[in-house]
């Protein structure tokens, strides 16, 4: 169990369940306010499916219990450890709950139809993965982040000025929650590691929140938490723009697309435990 120092200097305990999917439903339930399964649905963006599953363990190890109305409470002890754990500063680093539905979720894999036509593509989305490289997949990160509605999760660890990441700040000034995860900006020339924090500095003073961690090294972008890229490409333009050759897999299925997104969140949630 890892341990915090609060804003006001007070050791506390990282409450049970934190960094994880019911984690996320106890804080959605105890901190944010939501009440019954829609509302804990859309501030988690889990599938009916996997909602339902995690509900059903945090009932059986008693974390939760059902009202009259369709409401949910938090057990006593468990809604406690998470309200000394915000009292104490320790929610308010973790973003805003994301508050997506499941139609925007399905207009946006819809959506990935509409772009297959338009490029020219033959590809099957029935095994709900497929397969993109060098310009194809550059554009439709591009257009995937462009459709956003809600939120767009980014784990890349070369993050420089290019129509990749241009793409985090306009949508930051467009409303749509943005989290990168990447790594302090680094060159051997001092003029070019200038001009990445500089950047980075820009998208932060956007909108974008950007979390510094050394250690990444995964190429991850979620939307909606509904589709996810994993590939080789970096937000710098001797990768997106072509001078090297990417490749990658864009998937969404809900199960896949959770994974992804757990681990991404686990990032701000549990830094150190990378």
């Amino acid at each position: 169990m890892a341990v915090y120092a609060s804003l006001a200097e007070i050791v506390v305990n990282e409450p049970k369940y934190w960094g994880s999917w019911k984690g996320r439903v106890v804080k959605a339930i105890a901190i944010d306010g939501a009440r019954t399964w829609n509302e804990v649905r859309d501030q988690t963006g889990l599938s009916p499916k996997s909602l339902n599953r995690v509900l059903a363990e945090l009932f059986n190890a008693e974390a939760i219990e059902k009202h009259g109305e369709g409401e949910y409470r938090i057990a006593y002890e468990l809604y406690r450890e998470y309200k000394e754990f915000d009292d104490a500063g320790c929610v308010s680093t973790v973003s805003k709950p994301v508050l997506v539905t499941e139609n925007e979720q399905r207009n946006l894999v819809s959506w990935i139809d509409s772009w297959r036509e338009s490029m020219g593509l033959d590809f099957s989305l029935q095994p709900e993965h497929f397969y993109l490289d060098g310009d194809n997949l550059n554009n439709f990160s591009i257009k995937l982040i462009e459709n956003a509605k809600k939120e767009v999760l980014v784990v890349n660890p070369f993050v420089d000025q290019c129509s990749l990441s241009d793409t985090l700040w306009k949508a930051a000034s467009s409303g749509t929650q943005i989290m990168l995860v990447t790594r302090p900006p680094a060159d051997r020339y001092d003029d070019v590691k200038e001009r990445k924090e500089k950047f980075l500095t820009y998208l932060e003073d956007k909108g974008v929140k950007a979390i510094r961690n050394p250690r990444v090294h995964a190429k991850l972008i979620v939307v909606d938490r509904a589709v996810a890229v994993v590939s080789s490409m970096n937000f710098q333009s001797s990768s997106s723009g072509g001078s090297s050759w990417e490749a990658g897999l864009v998937t969404k299925n809900d199960m896949v697309v959770e994974s992804i997104v757990d681990s991404i969140l686990a990032l701000e949630e549990r830094p150190e435990n990378i």
